[in-house]
């Protein structure tokens, strides 16, 4: 069953039932450079309108299908702009098979988990799912150095400016994965930091 509703209500709705400690934000994915269109209690990240995508978000902008997809992830770990730890969870909403907008929610469960420690266990929700992780910044360039690092540790590649050939080539197509490249102006940028031209990204991603 379909049926058309505000995001902005629902949002609202969200924060008025799961208080203060629950950052309910959506995504405008056309703009992952300022996608953050609407927040409550943004407090929680740091983050207000105007913001970025995350890392995740890129991510899955550019591996999702719409059509045969998931289109939500729940319980993974995310982390703040200081270093608190979250319990979030996203929403792909599409248009027109286009991923278009995404629905993020995340919790800080700290005084939860201390005042239940004990039975921490036993409560739904709590089991994370240690392949998404994510992290939430203010500007785009957080997020791009955010992954080209977390590319960096993967790779085990500790000078950029010193990879052969081959290891140029993976270092692109890993990045690309993470889908640094849909941020305007980090195709020059990565060509700048890895001594490459731009045709040649342009023809390691084919």
């Amino acid at each position: 069953m379909k049926i058309e509703l505000d995001l902005n209500v629902l949002a609202k709705f969200i924060s008025g039932v799961m208080g203060s400690n629950c950052e309910i934000v959506i995504h405008d994915l056309t703009d992952v450079c300022k996608s953050v269109i609407l927040i409550e209690n943004g407090s929680i990240t740091g983050r207000s309108i105007g913001s970025p995508a995350t890392d995740l978000a890129l991510k899955k902008i550019k591996t999702i299908d719409i059509n045969k997809d998931i289109p939500f992830s729940l319980n993974y770990k995310g982390f703040s702009n200081n270093g608190i730890e979250l319990r979030s969870s996203t929403l792909i909403i599409s248009e027109n098979n286009k991923a278009k907008y995404m629905l993020c929610i995340n919790i800080d469960d700290s005084k939860t988990k201390q005042a239940i420690q004990s039975l921490i266990e036993t409560i739904p929700g709590f089991n994370f799912d240690s392949d998404k992780n994510e992290s939430f910044f203010t500007s785009i360039e957080e997020v791009t150095n955010k992954i080209i690092e977390q590319a960096k540790s993967d790779l085990k590649f500790n000078d950029l400016s010193r990879l052969n050939q081959d290891e140029k080539q993976l270092f692109v197509k890993h990045i690309d994965q993470a889908g640094i490249f849909t941020i305007k102006g980090n195709i020059q940028k990565i060509a700048q930091i890895v001594s490459i031209s731009e045709q040649t990204i342009y023809r390691y991603l084919k």
